[in-house]
């Protein structure tokens, strides 16, 4: 017991460090490979101290210099950002700095989710510490940063932390690698089509042509970073040269990166759609046709498009008039018929 207390750093495994997965040297690979905390959180067991050394343990392991910060926290309200919510704290807190590729990126131990620059000025730090064992010392006692007492320290066959615990259940999922981009689109397409069926409405067809559009579309809202530019999905499809339709519906969303969940996080997207769809809203009722168009931007983060029509066979740009007994030749606005055909 003397020499725990004259060196507290003997509480701590030997060895401590140790590879937990192939080294990474870029932002958004270290984005792609934190683990998931947020609901991990346990005060005096498993909080900012333990979470933090947690992280240091694993980022050091994958090639990253990666110190222990402790200081104050002075957010005054909860911040939403980037898909998590960081809570209201104003008081003493631990969190961790990375540095990759030459830049310093802060990360909040208790999501394990780097901090966007708005926020960064919440956190004011006191003091640094290089590894498991300065912060030990410092402290004095290693009770304060003992995960290995919740989570084992073994790793698997990839390398990777395991996350069993040795205590309660403690699950770190890590985030998946997504399957190509068709891949995606094909399973929410499916998805959507069995969610229609148990809402009482008809299957989509799948239209490649509109779901190029949707897939141009999903770009476009990576570059500009929001869902909602007040475009008519209408004008969109004709100015794309697609005329052969008398409704359409836009459906967009962006899913906050990176997916740990494949399944859930396709469900997630069809019920957020699912929720403007029942056998009594028109719309959905009466299109037939449908393309979604999926973009992954280098975070990781899903936009997502739906562009979906009733198909028409006259009345278009191009196509013949409609014939309808009792009444002339008609076309839909803003085309007249001349001579048969719709221009």
């Amino acid at each position: 017991m003397l020499q725990v207390l004259l060196d507290p750093t003997r509480e701590i495994p030997d060895p401590y460090y140790r590879k937990t997965g192939p080294n990474i040297t870029s932002e958004s690979e270290l984005r792609q490979i934190l683990p998931l905390l947020d609901d991990s959180y346990e005060e005096s067991y498993f909080d900012c101290s333990e979470m933090s050394a947690f992280l240091e343990w694993y980022l050091e392991g994958r090639g990253v210099d990666t110190v222990i910060v402790t200081g104050k926290q002075d957010q005054p309200h909860n911040i939403t950002a980037g898909g998590f919510e960081y809570k209201k704290s104003t008081g003493d807190h631990a969190w961790i700095v990375a540095n990759i590729s030459g830049r310093e990126v802060l990360i909040e131990s208790t999501l394990a989710r780097i901090v966007p620059d708005s926020l960064v000025s919440y956190y004011l730090p006191e003091d640094v510490h290089d590894d498991i064992y300065g912060v030990v010392r410092s402290y004095g006692r290693a009770d304060e940063y003992d995960w290995w007492t919740v989570v084992a320290i073994e790793s698997n066959a990839t390398g990777s932390p395991t996350g069993s615990p040795t205590g309660s259940p403690m699950p770190f999922p890590t985030p998946i690698r997504l399957p190509p981009v068709s891949e995606l689109e094909s399973d929410i397409f499916d998805l959507v089509n069995r969610e229609r069926e148990k809402n009482g409405l008809t299957q989509l067809k799948s239209n490649e042509e509109i779901a190029d559009i949707a897939r141009l579309r999903s770009c476009e809202l990576i570059r500009s970073g929001s869902v909602d530019d007040g475009s008519k999905p209408a004008d969109l499809l004709r100015a794309h040269g697609v005329y052969y339709f008398d409704i359409s519906v836009e459906e967009t969303l962006a899913l906050p990166g990176p997916i740990y969940d494949y399944e859930a996080s396709l469900q997630r997207i069809t019920d957020l759609w699912m929720r403007n769809e029942s056998g009594t809203d028109a719309s959905a009722q009466d299109i037939d046709e449908s393309g979604i168009g999926v973009s992954v931007d280098q975070d990781g983060n899903l936009f997502v498009t739906r562009l979906s029509i009733r198909r028409i066979d006259c009345g278009y740009r191009g196509a013949p008039c409609c014939k309808e007994q009792g009444y002339y030749p008609w076309c839909y606005k803003p085309w007249r018929c001349n001579r048969g055909i719709c221009n």
